[in-house]
């Protein structure tokens, strides 16, 4: 009996050790899971937070390269690649219908084109990342990305010649105005004439204020705002006496819009004195007329002409050019004279007047 409790007592010991070997590992288990459970609850409410300030995060704001429409056309016509630049301008006019597609003017030669309307007005300013630039019969053709968080920085460029009404100051700082009338010229006459095979010759007729080169343009602009025609004139401009700009375009603008502009030039490639040659006669004999020229001045620069205003019952009907050195290569110095033959077929008028261009 005694052996057989011995033997009870030792299954019971064994028993209990068991047990207690059990509980223990599952007691070592727990705070493990425990652990795990608390990572997994901890990675949520990181991922949860994460979203919550990718959601509340504001969109990065885009440095603007050129704060204004001067600036970027100054870089384009200095030949810079725009391309990715960003640029803020202010809408001079809107044209919907127009056959490049929705196109917003920024200036004479500045055409934002794009496939969708971007609902924009004259005077609203616009932000742009532009995709392409391309040039059409001298204007810029700009393919752009509207930016709506572009800001100016301390790395803008921004042009300082704007006038008042926001429009391009294609002038020097000292010369305001308008192109019919600033600080280097007045328009004091007009006259647009067509001719039998359609072509037009606009003239504008000018009093220098200053001896300056000027440089005009006129861009004229079918009714869908498409660009049907350009032309340009360089004059040399003598203070106090008239001279012309005369343009011409292939094509009859009469229906057009024309968009005029001027710059003054650069006048160090003007030699020779800026009154050196009068004309003393004209006569007209069948087609040519033949205009006799008197040379006054010391020096008769290497590019001066003798320019020709036709005119019918006051009105300007005609107009033309020569360089002294090819109609009247006679003028060799002071007291010298020569006669120049000019070709007037077609052209009725009653007087003739004459202008000097150094």
């Amino acid at each position: 009996m005694k052996k057989l409790d011995h033997v009870r007592r030792a299954v019971s010991v064994l028993l209990l050790c068991v047990s207690l070997t059990l509980c223990g590992c599952s007691e070592g288990e727990q705070p493990e899971n425990s652990d795990t459970s608390s990572a997994i609850e901890e990675s949520v409410d990181v991922t949860a937070t994460e979203t919550k300030e990718s959601e509340g995060e504001t969109i990065e704001e885009v440095p603007i390269d050129y704060g204004n429409a001067e600036s970027f056309e100054a870089a384009l016509d200095a030949g810079e690649n725009l391309e990715g630049k960003v640029v803020q301008f202010v809408v001079k006019e809107f044209h919907p219908d127009s056959q490049l597609g929705y196109d917003i003017w920024a200036g004479e030669h500045l055409n934002f084109i794009s496939t969708d309307n971007p609902e924009v007005q004259e005077n609203d300013t616009v932000t742009a990342k532009v995709s392409k630039v391309s040039n059409l019969l001298g204007s810029w053709i700009i393919n752009y990305e509207n930016v709506e968080n572009g800001i100016v920085t301390e790395d803008t460029i921004t042009s300082p010649q704007t006038n008042e009404s926001g429009d391009p100051d294609t002038s020097s700082e000292e010369d305001e105005g308008t192109y019919d009338n600033n600080a280097n010229y007045d328009i004091v006459e007009t006259a647009s004439i067509k001719n039998s095979i359609g072509s037009t010759t606009i003239i504008h007729k000018v009093l220098a204020k200053k001896d300056v080169s000027v440089s005009g343009t006129i861009l004229a602009y079918a009714a869908d705002g498409s660009v049907i025609g350009k032309s340009t004139d360089d004059i040399v401009l003598t203070e106090g006496e008239y001279n012309f700009f005369q343009y011409y375009f292939d094509a009859d603008i009469s229906n057009a819009d024309l968009k005029q502009s001027y710059k003054a030039k650069d006048d160090s490639f003007t030699t020779g004195e800026r009154k050196a040659v009068e004309m003393v006669e004209y006569n007209q004999s069948e087609d040519d007329l033949y205009v006799t020229f008197k040379q006054t001045g010391d020096e008769l620069g290497s590019f001066a002409k003798f320019k020709l205003l036709f005119y019918k019952d006051d009105q300007i009907v005609d107009c033309d050019y020569g360089y002294f050195d090819v109609y009247a290569e006679n003028l060799t110095g002071k007291g010298t004279t020569d006669v120049a033959s000019v070709w007037v077929y077609g052209i009725d008028y009653d007087r003739v007047e004459y202008i000097f261009e150094p």
